[in-house]
């Protein structure tokens, strides 16, 4: 398996109990932010989301930037004895090639199953356009859709007909589109057609269609996950709070608005039609009982001073949460066949180096190769890679496996390298035996 495999696979493992762990944090803390309002839970909820995508790829941003570079090498190294019953370190976990051949077709499979889906809302939102129609609005309803453009400021932006929706949706790649279902304007009342266009014009002004899109795609690589879900419910939730109270903070009293909505929840439920998951609707986040309690409840208005003691210690709480999480991350490597052998193969009592335990003495060594692809930039570098192994009682290196990884390419030299080393064993009373022990490999270029 290839070091990019190991990645994709260590970051699907690490995203299973992190992704748990991170929306934990954010539950917690939307606990506490509740009382300010459905703004400050959206922008938790959007940051959980996305702290949750980056935290298990974290240890793997650390390595590239590690990535060394420069002109000249220079090697060292240095051997540390082990302790015989902890050759790993919880940073990496080997696994057989099966299993961790198995979780990457698993992910792969899983990511090609959410981005087909994903693909096919795009195609279908891109057919539900092609086949709309510009909507004709009688005189009354020209108006209420000009006040509406001018209280948010979207004086760009279109209504048009679809016979493929069962209420009002906000669209628009390149410029924003208000659709309404072909009979939708016959048959709503003004003051309904007032509420359905304003929440949607809401949308159209946050521009929540693309920022949608872009959680879709952001989230892909944790789609499979059923945390990431409630994620995405969360942040749909929030939204459409926001945009009840920029509506009637805009264009219509709380009283009228909250009518209204129980009139068009009604007529959209008895008028199904096919619609579209990225389409931004009025009813889209199914907590209709929810927002009309939000509505309806006191606004109270807090200092600032209120304000930022609750954002910035759940703010941090929450970095804090996803950091802790990225350090606690491991790598996932396949156990080569040699490593496998070893495992099998009987080496006898493995001893700690000290009291009445020699050393093993290094006869024979092989310098490292530097890799190709860091000689060709100019930065300085300077990095150690840890490497565990057990010193057999013949002298021969078993076990060879990285303890404190420097990248993929030096991992990969340095134990290519200590493999092919020979020691004269370690002897307990005139006899020899197999001892544990750790060899650093310094790297070094100016």
């Amino acid at each position: 398996m290839t070091s990019l495999s190991s990645v994709i696979v260590s970051y699907f493992v690490n995203s299973v109990w992190q992704v748990p762990l991170i929306a934990a944090a954010g539950w917690a803390m939307s606990r506490m932010l509740k009382k300010l309002g459905p703004q400050s839970e959206h922008v938790l909820w959007v940051s959980t989301l996305l702290l949750s995508i980056l935290a298990p790829a974290l240890p793997f941003f650390r390595r590239l930037l590690a990535v060394p570079h420069s002109v000249k090498e220079y090697l060292s190294i240095t051997l540390v004895a082990a302790p015989p019953n902890n050759p790993n370190t919880a940073s990496i976990i080997n696994l057989p090639a099966v299993l961790t051949s198995s979780l990457l077709v698993l992910y792969i499979g899983s990511l090609l199953y959410f981005a087909a889906r994903l693909g096919w809302s795009l195609y279908s939102t891109t057919k539900l356009l092609r086949g709309s129609d510009p909507s004709s609005l009688t005189p009354e309803q020209n108006e209420i859709w000009l006040r509406c453009k001018r209280a948010f400021s979207i004086g760009s932006a279109r209504i048009i007909n679809s016979q493929r929706i069962s209420g009002p949706v906000a669209v628009g790649f390149r410029r924003s589109l208000l659709l309404i279902p072909i009979d939708f304007a016959e048959q709503c009342p003004s003051q309904d057609f007032l509420v359905a266009l304003a929440h949607e014009s809401a949308h159209i002004k946050r521009r929540d269609f693309l920022k949608n899109l872009f959680y879709e795609f952001a989230s892909l690589i944790i789609a499979f996950h059923p945390i990431t879900w409630i994620l995405k419910s969360r942040i749909a939730q929030t939204r459409e709070m926001i945009c009840d109270g920029m509506a009637t903070e805009r264009l219509i009293n709380s009283q009228n608005y909250t009518q209204s909505l129980l009139r068009l929840a009604t007529m959209i439920a008895m008028n199904p039609r096919i619609s579209t998951s990225n389409a931004i609707g009025i009813f889209d986040a199914n907590i209709l009982e929810k927002r009309i309690m939000m509505i309806n409840r006191k606004k109270r208005h807090f200092s600032s001073a209120l304000k930022y003691g609750l954002i910035i210690p759940s703010a941090l709480f929450l970095i804090s949460v996803a950091i802790g999480g990225a350090a606690m991350a491991f790598a996932v490597q396949p156990q080569s066949p040699s490593h496998a052998a070893d495992e099998a193969a009987p080496y006898g009592h493995v001893y700690k180096i000290g009291k009445d335990i020699s050393a093993p003495i290094l006869v024979e060594s092989t310098d490292p190769v530097y890799p190709e692809s860091a000689r060709k930039t100019k930065d300085k570098f300077d990095g150690t890679c840890l490497i565990g192994l057990i010193v057999d009682a013949s002298g021969v290196p078993q076990d060879v496996h990285i303890v404190r990884s420097l990248s993929p390419d030096f991992d990969a030299n340095a134990i290519s390298a200590v493999q092919q080393y020979r020691f004269t064993p370690a002897k307990r009373s005139g006899e020899p035996v197999a001892v544990a022990l750790r060899i650093e490999v310094n790297f070094k270029k100016y």
